[in-house]
């Protein structure tokens, strides 16, 4: 810890020392005796972060002891690109949880994130091509990492004690993999080694979780302590591998090498007491994703990884679980449901205390169900259930947005256990009057109809974790049925203690693509059962934007201050008008989602607009685009937001359900929501846009607290991500001020 701290001492010294405009010059002998006095290159502060200006490029060389949450780090400083993130650029700190690093960047230096405590993901932009020596040592809350397809090698000791890992996907490019890469990631399951491997490092896997694994054969030597002392079983396909003395330690009699037939290893194998066994020729195996012969956990990640666009797998067909010739999330729930089957998926680490985290989504098996296109009466409810929303959060203060598609969600689950005036007060407020029975087909369609492929993708996920005290909380079958059904919810029975926030924080971080890390900080002790929705959009524009299409330009900020915004300019062609408002559409590829901008007129305030937008002027200003030129401008932006629902359903028309509720079909025990969260994040860029939502409702046993009311304010710019072919918003916001 000492060292530690004085290591960021002498950070902050330095950066502090360079705010000041001191250099060190450096003094150098040239050839014939004179001293020759070098200034260094000067180094500079941006926001969070010291660079250097290195003439055509940037190098972040240390970033603020300050810092904490998420990190962005820009694409360009003084007009360039960052393409460098330098030795320790970012270590040291106990406050960031993510970093986002800008496609840009080709180089990441020697222990730049190591003893970043609370780091939790990471992406690994395409560019880098070396995670290089310490690069994430002591990164102990590391639970994500996505390295890209250009990668080659891993430094030593690269991840050493990232134990919060439990599997990890090295892309087939790498060759070299250094020694004690991996030590000690003491959750590490499941981890493959690529083909082009050709020597199993001193230590590389010392330590880790793992169970078995598949020696590729392009390894020439498996060097000693290279694998854990818990492994039982090992795959060797190059029948020349050489196997140190004590490659693998603990007791060998239980471990198994298979390995062809009378090849060399086979007689060190016998040589060094090891179970043996005749490897046979690979056959096709349905779901295995990483060509290793298998159907393992490591293929899920595959999959996921391939359906969010990263990677790739060799024998598509293998993975196509639904027989369609795409493959996407169906294919992976299937997949799952398969290793779960097979005992072979267990999505969290187990716990030693009885009170396990138990997954039952295999116990109850999806049934087929009957959709319902949407229609005039569902869009008008959807499209009034939206605009309430929005018109209930907006601040004049602060940048808002929501997700009415995420809300929807969670709350249609939820209302499926009502009965009575609670039923109908969902079905009025989130259906517009339509009966559950009709309202979980629109919803299933419109859920299942979702684009998703690199160019445009909305993934939606559900999941139900229930407190495993059966006397305070135990859901009727039929109640599980629908949600299953209708919603593909995962379920899950938990305590409900330290384990299960960071298991449904793990959830939520997964299935919003880590743009939101978690829900919760803790579970209230009266909280029985969560209903928790988590919605992803990324999508590409049809038309980028290029580097001379943006350029620094005033923003009027919501209280009258002037700052610089990167204005990006384009020409567009589908014009927005109503009688109060101008805008315009800018389209997504592929043409199912499109950005609608509207902008107010002068005399009218944003907070008036808002309020007096109806159902159908709003719905009529989305579907009715005019072909007309616009010369329109859009300020890069990106924020994260968060509200606490329950006084704004409440004021929606929705009270019994947090007071006086019936959730008789739920459960048979008295239940209430306690309250409902609702995150999103939004980044709005050159290349497109990238959205997620989470809605959590929170169900309680006891006696509901009836809430005070508070007055809600509007604001000035509005904004929504429409579905062309409904004209539903699926997330709706408003920007006041550039964060």
């Amino acid at each position: 810890m000492k060292a530690k701290k004085i290591l960021t001492a002498v950070t902050c010294l330095c950066m502090t020392a360079q705010m000041f405009g001191y250099i060190q010059p450096v003094f150098n002998a040239s050839a014939n005796g004179t001293v020759v006095v070098e200034q260094p290159i000067k180094t500079e502060i941006y926001d969070i972060f010291q660079y250097k200006n290195l003439g055509n490029y940037i190098e972040i060389v240390a970033t603020s002891t300050t810092a904490k949450g998420a990190v962005v780090v820009p694409e360009q400083i003084d007009g360039l690109p960052v393409k460098s993130a330098g030795d320790n650029a970012f270590a040291g700190n106990q406050n960031i949880t993510s970093i986002k690093l800008p496609d840009t960047l080709t180089s990441i230096g020697k222990g730049a994130f190591w003893g970043d405590t609370a780091l939790t993901s990471i992406t690994i932009p395409d560019g880098v091509t070396q995670i290089k020596d310490e690069t994430f040592l002591n990164c102990m809350s590391l639970s994500n990492v996505f390295l890209p397809d250009t990668l080659k090698s891993i430094g030593v000791r690269a991840f050493y004690n990232c134990n919060n890992m439990i599997s990890v996907k090295i892309p087939e490019s790498v060759n070299k993999i250094g020694s004690q890469a991996f030590d000690s990631c003491r959750q590490l399951r499941y981890i493959n080694v690529p083909d082009g491997v050709t020597i199993l490092e001193q230590g590389v896997f010392s330590n880790c979780a793992l169970s078995k694994i598949d020696i590729p054969e392009s390894v020439e030597k498996i060097c000693q302590n290279a694998l854990p002392d818990g492994i039982n079983q090992v795959t060797i396909w190059n029948p020349d591998c050489e196997i140190e003395v004590f490659a693998i330690l603990g007791d060998q009699s239980n471990v198994t090498i298979i390995a062809p037939e009378n090849s060399k290893v086979q007689e060190q194998a016998e040589t060094y007491g090891f179970k043996f066994a005749v490897l046979l020729p690979p056959t096709p195996v349905q779901g295995d994703a990483n060509g290793d012969g298998y159907l393992s956990i490591s293929d899920a990640v595959t999959l996921q990884n391939y359906i969010m666009g990263k990677g790739e797998i060799k024998n598509l067909s293998l993975v196509d679980f639904t027989n369609d010739g795409i493959i996407d999330s169906f294919d992976l729930c299937l997949m799952k449901q398969a290793l779960l089957e097979m005992g072979a998926f267990n999505p969290i680490p187990p716990l030693e205390s009885p009170n396990d985290i138990v997954n039952l989504t295999a116990d109850i098996k999806s049934e087929s169900v009957e959709g319902k296109d949407a229609d005039e009466t569902f869009v008008n409810g959807q499209t009034n259930f939206a605009l309430e929303l929005l018109k209930n959060t907006v601040s004049e203060n602060e940048n808002v947005l929501v997700s009415p598609y995420s809300v929807v969600q969670a709350l249609a689950m939820t209302g499926n256990g009502a009965d009575g005036i609670t039923k109908e007060e969902f079905e009025n407020v989130i259906g517009g009057g339509i009966d559950f029975d009709e309202l979980n087909k629109y919803l299933y369609t419109q859920r299942t109809g979702q684009p998703n492929d690199e160019k445009c993708k909305l993934l939606t996920a559900n999941s139900v974790w229930t407190r495993n005290d059966e006397g305070r909380i135990s859901p009727y079958p039929e109640f599980l049925q629908k949600v299953v059904d209708y919603y593909n919810a995962e379920l899950f029975k938990a305590p409900f203690d330290e384990e299960t926030v960071k298991e449904v924080n793990k959830w939520v971080d997964t299935n919003t693509d880590h743009m939101i890390p978690k829900i919760v900080d803790e579970i209230d002790p009266e909280t029985v059962m969560m209903l928790i929705n988590a919605v992803t959009f990324d999508a590409k524009w049809r038309s980028p934007y290029f580097k001379e299409d943006v350029w620094e330009h005033d923003f009027t900020n919501y209280n009258g201050t002037v700052q610089q915004a990167e204005m990006m300019f384009s020409d567009e062609y589908n014009y927005l008008e109503d009688e109060n408002a101008t805008g315009f559409y800018k389209y997504y590829q592929g043409g199912r989602y499109a950005f609608a901008a509207l902008l107010p007129n002068e005399d009218i305030s944003v907070v008036d607009y808002v309020n007096g937008l109806t159902p159908e002027s709003l719905h009529n200003v989305l579907s009715n685009s005019q072909e007309d030129y616009i010369r329109a401008g859009l300020p890069k932006f990106s924020y994260d937001y968060g509200k606490e629902l329950s006084e704004i359903l409440i004021d929606m028309g929705m009270p019994s359900a947090f007071m006086n509720a019936d959730f008789s079909k739920l459960a048979p025990q008295g239940i209430f929501i306690s309250k409902v969260i609702h995150k999103t994040h939004i980044d709005v860029f050159e290349e497109g846009t990238r959205a997620a939502a989470v809605t959590g409702v929170f169900a309680a046993d006891g006696c509901p607290a009836y809430p005070e009311k508070e007055i809600i304010l509007d604001r000035p710019f509005v904004y929504c991500i429409v579905d062309t072919e409904t004209y539903l918003p699926v997330f709706m916001g408003t920007l006041m001020n550039l964060e």
